[in-house]
């Protein structure tokens, strides 16, 4: 059973408007469902004009990891690192977009009291595993099913602003929470059958703007399946090419959201 969690961003003077998603995974060996093979996300101005949800793809994106939580010994955690920089550089080449790796970090993304895209400092992405188990190590961004918590969930917030009438949008903070708990229900890599690659794919589809899909064919779908092998699928491409590069910069983007 999967849900979804939407919370409101504080307007400033400049943002005329902001979401944060929150979209989750869990595990799944077997599935049924059909529909459409990706799915992005969209907003409509004052003007009626429709806007896409993405990155600047003229900004350098950072993302920071925290690996503490990923694995049991220095060397597993190393391995869980390579994958995170893997699945990244993959998302680069779907959709042109510039990651630059800003170091480990113990930042975990949670809210409170204020929004997450406010307390992240490490980079404009952060990549964590968390223990919902100790105090110190989870997070309220991981969400509940009720049967226990979801394997990983990713999320994004955007700001709005008009300048001389025309309004203009941009994504500028992303997080991806993966569940230290999960940890042996995923395989390390790339490859067949239920992979940390797939769901670190998955959670990073969602932090540059993917939705879920109803195709049991694509990575976006909401249950992590044993796959022949572990990577975007044609329709993720799809979705991915829709959030990148091809629709240009974002003029006053950079103006909007503060570079970390």
């Amino acid at each position: 059973m999967l849900g979804r969690r939407s919370l409101a961003v504080a307007v400033s003077a400049l943002v005329a408007a902001g979401v944060v998603v929150a979209l989750p995974s869990t595990v799944a060996s077997t599935a049924d469902a059909a529909g459409e093979d990706y799915a992005v996300h969209g907003w409509t101005d004052p003007n009626g004009d429709r806007h896409r949800v993405r990155w600047d793809p003229c900004t350098t994106i950072t993302y920071a990891v925290n690996v503490r939580h990923a694995a049991g010994s220095d060397k597993a955690r190393a391995a869980a690192l390579a994958d995170v920089h893997d699945a990244m550089a993959r998302a680069a080449a779907r959709t042109g977009l510039t990651f630059r790796y800003a170091g480990r970090t113990t930042e975990i993304p949670r809210d409170a009291g204020e929004s997450w895209s406010d307390r992240q400092k490490a980079a404009e992405i952060v990549i964590a595993w968390v223990d919902q188990d100790q105090a110190t190590s989870r997070s309220n961004l991981l969400i509940s099913t009720g049967d226990g918590y979801v394997s990983g969930t990713g999320g994004w917030v955007w700001k709005a602003w008009t300048s001389g009438g025309t309004w203009e949008l941009a994504v500028g903070r992303g997080f991806v929470v993966i569940n230290a708990d999960h940890r042996g229900s995923y395989q390390p890599g790339f490859g067949s059958g239920r992979t940390r690659g797939a769901l670190l794919l998955h959670e990073i589809g969602h932090a540059l703007g993917l939705d879920h899909v109803g195709s049991t064919r694509e990575l976006m779908y909401p249950k992590m399946l044993n796959r022949a092998s572990s990577t975007y699928k044609t329709g993720d491409r799809t979705g991915l090419t829709k959030v990148g590069e091809s629709l240009g910069c974002i003029p006053g983007a950079a103006q909007a959201w503060k570079q970390i």
